[in-house]
């Protein structure tokens, strides 16, 4: 099972059989990730992960059988950070956790005298040191992990056109297929854009990518 191959790993895991011991779970614990089956028991996993991210962002990987890409694009869309079908070898599922836990920095700790590295874009001030995101108002504005990497990434490369290519250097490239970065793209659109459907930050290039066309000041703090 995926709890014995972690615990064989050296990571601690507590697994739930159905929704109710999934919360009751998170309620307990502040977990680093959730890999979340798709069929939980009865459960839809899509569903559990949607209830998941109205609340946390903690990574979630999520496992299934299902094949098709409308599937994987429904799991980045719920704000899922891995996506891996089965089956699945014990090396490779635990490259990903590896991979979503190092991208996360959850499992960092800051030191206190560290300069916090903040980029600052039409109001908005993100904080790369402590990943943090906060709007013109001051409201703390939560990310997942892949679109706070796809943000760093077009916050380091302003007003520069990006291939999708070098875009998922910058996110899971193992968990990477053809509308991967568009997803992300979207789901960053949603966060940060005034009017989503008319985009003014995040703007696509036909046939390339996307550039990020705004001014990005930098301050250490």
């Amino acid at each position: 099972t995926v709890g014995f191959l972690l615990g064989e790993a050296g990571y601690r895991a507590v697994t739930a059989l159905n929704k109710e011991g999934l919360f009751r779970e998170l309620e307990k614990e502040s977990p680093d990730l959730v890999i979340l089956d798709v069929m939980l028991g009865e459960e839809n996993g899509f569903e559990l992960a949607m209830q998941i991210r109205k609340t946390s962002s903690i990574p979630i990987i999520m496992l299934t059988g299902r094949r098709t890409e409308s599937d994987r694009v429904v799991g980045l869309e719920l704000g899922a950070d891995d996506y891996i079908t089965k089956p699945y070898g014990s090396a490779e599922l635990l490259a990903r956790v590896k991979s979503v836990l190092r991208r996360s920095k959850m499992t960092r700790t800051d030191a206190p005298t560290e300069k916090r590295e903040v980029a600052i874009f039409e109001g908005w001030k993100c904080d790369l040191t402590g990943r943090k995101l906060f709007s013109p108002i001051g409201d703390e504005v939560v990310l997942t992990s892949g679109e706070f990497s796809l943000l760093a990434a077009f916050l380091r490369n302003p007003e520069r056109v990006m291939n999708r290519e070098s875009l998922l250097d910058h996110i899971s490239r193992k968990a990477a297929f053809d509308r991967s970065i568009d997803v992300q793209v979207m789901r960053l659109r949603r966060r940060i854009e005034t009017d989503p459907g008319s985009p003014r930050l995040i703007q696509a290039v036909r046939g390339v990518g996307y550039i990020f066309s705004t001014k990005v000041e930098w301050s250490e703090s």
